[in-house]
């Protein structure tokens, strides 16, 4: 018997006893006709099964490419739309019957990108699989950018049929890039506004508000800022200095407002520092100011920060915005609160001019405690010159090993606040060289000739910190045997780096913002206080606005420290100084331990890559001097990342940069990526941040020239 395929079998007609039968011609051919009807069944069944097969094959495909998010368009070998799936009619708004037969250019290609789309598809053979970048066109005009994939359909011999591509809509995607970028530019715009504005303090304070009103108006994007003074004990607040950013004009001693009045404004600065209001009319705050301000002067929304004093509260600056519906980010409250805090440093700066100048004029017993202070001035100098040396000893610029973009920004606000008296706050993880930046901004401002002091917030006893910090007197407590010089007097006239502060005790925390607020400390045992003159930089790896919700942290501490924050970005971000650190710490270890590695595996340094070290540049050392006391041959073997292939090698170059040698390749990379270009809109100056007055000198400096053309 045969089937659809071919031979199937055979079938049997057998006769059971005796006597024996003989079959006659006419079984035979019945025989014959019975087996030919079975295989004509077997036929109709194979075939019906056959059928159905293809069918379920066909409505799989079908449902395949209807349930496609991407967009299908797929065209025959002469470029005529064959098929196109219902995700591309829905991101285009053509139907399926308005692109079928059409042959390119297709109704959804711009005519200004025809070259474009005719190029990216140019040789679909050669490009199977890339994914390229076009702009299409909706049916209502619209353009939106979009991902292009393509690919050939082959029959059973492998001879192409048809080419098909799939059409990814990216315009969320690029818009949230527009938005990443536009939030990176404002964010270096607030942080450079921050450091203009922090060089006013000390300066002419009436003219320095008008220059802060102005300046932040600006930044912010607000419209009105106002500067209230609080008077009669806090029942009163009094205009001090208004800016109209809309008729750029300025108004000083002008309003005055009185909590009788609007009780429920006056309250809310009771308990907190700053309030944040999108819909001024309607906040019960801020609503009974309605018909006398916001509606006449068509304001919307608002943020107020209290300006703090040298012993009270100053005031409140105000930013307002008559822009409809406008909701200020935490981003922008927290802009707004860096700003009081650089007038809060003024106000103080003013009043302790002032206080001075009475005691000076009063108080002869500050005379003679001035002229203990000349007599301990020459052990101080002493002291400090011994600490610069010993500093000196552990700290060099080559110990800086970095090539990544996310360092090199690091260090342009490094460089950025180092000549200001701003206080810095290094916020990042453990082992991520914290105090080696800390020690850098030392270096390159105007306290590098004195003495920078490290103080370990952990690492101290809690019942020691407040001698270890402002020294004590003779006898004071039990064990006080003499006088002790405390870290903020060896810090006079340098820097003070406080590191781990959020591990300081809360009792100690209003130690440490006296300092920040007066710029005096009180020895223990000690009646009289003293004027330092240190810069703070403090650094954490906790997350200090928590610590506050926890109660573990004061307010108005963070505020004093939060001038001026730099994120150190952790080692799994810098993925670019791996090799370079790998690179230096075994240069360091061979000379330690007398090695000759030369060579590191390839699929080991990919794996040190690879790998998130939690520990961060602190453990990839401990690492790399475990690994080198370990290796024997010139092959560095680093236990947890052993490699299965030792034929593949790199050659371990010996790291030795400078800091100038580090600024100078930066800068150098920059200006050939800007081919050369110093001034104007995407120029090296634009890209590094800097005048181009600054960036010409830095060239000067650094021996940097344009290379001659061949």
């Amino acid at each position: 018997m045969n089937s659809a395929t071919g031979y199937y079998g055979v079938i049997c007609f057998e006769n059971v006893g005796l006597p024996l039968k003989q079959w006659a011609a006419e079984d035979q051919e019945f025989a014959t006709s019975i087996a030919s009807i079975v295989s004509l069944i077997l036929e109709s069944t194979e075939r019906k099964i056959a059928e159905t097969e293809l069918r379920s094959e066909k409505e799989f495909s079908e449902k395949l490419v209807t349930s496609l998010r991407e967009g299908l368009s797929v065209v025959n070998l002469e470029g005529v739309h064959i098929k196109v799936n219902p995700a591309l009619c829905e991101m285009t708004g053509f139907t399926e019957e308005e692109l079928v037969g059409i042959k390119a250019p297709f109704p959804y290609w711009p005519p200004e990108e025809y070259d474009n789309i005719y190029k990216a598809f140019d040789n679909p053979l050669q490009s199977l699989g890339v994914v390229k970048h076009a702009i299409l066109m909706r049916k209502n005009g619209d353009r939106f950018p979009c991902t292009l994939s393509d690919s050939v359909i082959r029959n059973s011999e492998g001879k192409v049929m048809a080419y098909f591509t799939t059409i990814n809509d990216i315009t969320i995607r690029v818009k949230a890039e527009n938005i990443l970028k536009e939030n990176i530019i404002k964010s270096d715009q607030r942080k450079n506004t921050i450091i203009e504005l922090a060089n006013l303090i000390g300066e002419d304070f009436e003219l320095s508000l008008k220059k802060i009103t102005a300046t932040a108006a600006t930044a912010l994007n607000v419209d009105l800022v106002t500067i209230w003074e609080y008077k009669k004990e806090k029942t009163e607040l009094l205009s001090k200095q208004f800016y109209n950013a809309i008729s750029q004009e300025y108004e000083t001693e002008g309003l005055t407002i009185r909590k009788n009045d609007f009780p429920k404004y006056f309250e809310v600065f009771e308990d907190r520092n700053s309030i944040n209001i999108a819909d001024v009319v309607n906040n019960p705050i801020t609503k009974a100011f309605s018909e006398t301000f916001f509606i006449p002067f068509n304001i919307s929304s608002r943020i107020d920060v209290v300006i703090y004093g040298r012993y009270n509260n100053y005031g409140i600056i105000s930013f307002e915005s008559t822009t409809p519906k406008r909701v200020f980010t935490n981003d922008d409250e927290s802009f707004a609160t860096s700003i009081a805090s650089i007038v809060s440093l003024m106000v103080e700066s003013k009043e302790r001019t002032l206080a001075e100048n009475k005691i000076a004029q009063t108080n002869t017993q500050l005379l003679e405690a001035n002229k203990e202070l000349s007599k301990l001035r020459n052990q101080l100098e002493q002291e400090n010159v011994y600490l610069r040396n010993e500093l000196d000893l552990v700290f060099n610029y080559e110990e800086m090993v970095y090539g990544s973009v996310e360092f090199s920004n690091v260090l342009n606000e490094i460089e950025k606040v180092a000549p200001t008296k701003a206080t810095v706050l290094l916020l990042g993880e453990s082992g991520t060289g914290k105090e080696l930046l800390a020690r850098a901004l030392h270096k390159t401002s105007p306290r590098s000739n004195k003495p920078l002091i490290k103080v370990n917030c952990s690492a101290i006893p809690r019942e020691l910190i407040e001698s270890e910090l402002f020294g004590h007197k003779k006898g004071s407590f039990t064990g006080a045997f003499s006088d002790k010089v405390g870290k903020f007097e060896l810090a006079d006239g340098g820097t003070l780096f406080l590191d781990e502060i959020g591990e300081l005790p809360l009792d100690m925390q209003p130690k440490i913002l006296r300092f920040l607020q007066e710029g005096e400390i009180e020895v223990v045992g000690g009646s009289v206080s003293k004027k330092i003159d240190a810069r703070i930089i403090a650094a954490t790896n906790r997350n200090l606005l928590e610590e506050i919700e926890k109660k573990q942290f004061r307010e108005d501490l963070y505020f004093r420290l939060n001038v001026f924050p730099i994120e150190v970005p952790p080692l799994r971000k810098r993925k670019d100084d791996i090799p370079l650190l790998v690179e230096h710490f075994v240069d360091k270890f061979n000379k330690a331990y007398d090695k000759t590695i030369k060579y590191i595996p390839d699929d080991a340094m990919s794996q040190l890559k690879a790998y998130n070290w939690p520990g961060n540049i602190r453990e990839l050392e401990n690492l790399i001097e475990r690994a080198s006391i370990l290796s024997t041959s010139e092959t560095l073997n680093i236990p947890g990342f052993e490699s299965s292939n030792q034929i593949t090698k790199q050659r371990i170059n010996v790291v030795d940069l400078s800091l100038d040698s580090v600024l100078r390749n930066h800068i150098l990379q920059v200006l050939e990526e800007c081919q050369w270009k110093i001034s104007g809109p995407k120029s090296a100056s634009d890209i590094l941040g800097l005048k181009p007055s600054t960036l010409r000198d830095k060239m000067s400096k650094l021996e940097i020239k344009k290379p001659k053309k061949k």
